[in-house]
Order: structure tokens, then sequence, then C-alpha cells
């Protein structure tokens, strides 16, 4: 982004040739020409996917504009809940993420919420607009996914170090415990 130029073109002589035929310079002999800016910055999320332990802090979206832009400016990015909730397993909302003039790199971070308990992996995304900005625009990238890996483990045992049985009960019961709850879905071991 350079913004528009401008610059006078003037007639300043007539050629010897073209006199000769009767050309002379007219009442409007200069005039103003503008060349518009038409080049745009585009501002995508790189990369679009991010993975990060459940027990990780946070996590940092990249963003980066295809140029440098000569004034400052923000962009929007919202989250969205996938798999993962807002509130009990990131903090989410709408975020302005600012660039200052001559940057082509942000970034937010997203804080992870640790929740200890066992689970699946889960993901939330984060959705880029950009608007009211003069020559910036969403890139092809705009959206980004995170996913968010469960660190908890399970410990599955018996609930006692023997059994004793006598041949004739017919089958015999051997209860296993966890330490912890089952994810939702449950599991077989």
């Amino acid at each position: 982004l350079e913004g528009n130029e401008n610059f006078m073109a003037n007639i300043e002589d007539i050629s010897e040739a073209a006199a000769d035929l009767g050309v002379k310079k007219g009442a409007r002999d200069s005039a103003e020409v503008t060349i518009t800016d038409n080049d745009s910055v585009q501002v995508n999320f790189s990369p679009t996917m991010y993975t990060i332990s459940e027990d990780g802090g946070s996590v940092e979206l990249m963003l980066v504009a295809s140029g440098p832009a000569p004034f400052n400016y923000s962009v929007t990015v919202d989250t969205f809940d996938g798999t993962a909730s807002d509130g009990s397993d990131y903090t989410g909302g709408s975020f302005e993420v600012d660039f200052p003039a001559g940057s082509t790199t942000a970034s937010l971070t997203v804080d992870i919420l640790d929740d200890n308990l066992p689970e699946l992996d889960e993901w939330f995304g984060g959705l880029l607009s950009v608007s009211g900005v003069e020559g910036v625009t969403n890139g092809p990238q705009s959206l980004a996914n995170v996913t968010i890996s469960d660190e908890e483990e399970i410990f599955v045992q018996f609930d006692r170090a023997g059994y004793i049985f006598d041949e004739d009960v017919g089958d015999g019961i051997l209860t296993l415990v966890a330490d912890k709850p089952a994810p939702a879905g449950g599991y077989s071991v």
C-alpha cells in the first residue's frame, strides 16, 4: 500500500514540423494525473492448525499480512466452540488484534483451561475478519483450528490383589476400579 500518486503532465513545446502544419498549444496545456493505489494487504492465519496440551497454559495464534501497510490497523478474531467449550476448556471471545504501521505479523494469545478431567481431544476455532480498513482484506486462510490434547491419565486396576472362587460358582466377578471418572463415551479394557 502506497497511497495514490499524482503528477502533472504538461505540453512544453510543439515540434517545428507540427508548428509548420499549424499545430499550437491550446488553453488546457497541462493536466493532473492520479494513479490510484489498488494494492491491498491480505491478512491470514499462519499456520491455520494448532495443537496445545490441556496443561499448556495458552496458545498463540499467528496472523500474517501479505505486506506492510503505512498505517496502524486492527483486525478481529472471534473464537467459536467446536467440541471444546468457551469458559471450561478455553477463554474465548471477540478480540481486536493490532498491526502497527509497517508490520506484517501480529498474534493473539488464547488461554487454555485445564479441567483435570480425562477426556478426548477437543477443538475450537478462530475466525478472522477485516472490515472498515481501506486496502486491507481477509486472505483465504481466515479460519484457524486449535486442538486441545488431553494429558490426564486414568489408572485402572483390580479392586483387590486376589480372588478365590469355588469351582462350582459359575461365573466369578472381577471388579476394576479407576482413579478418575471415565470421559464421555466411556472406554473398554
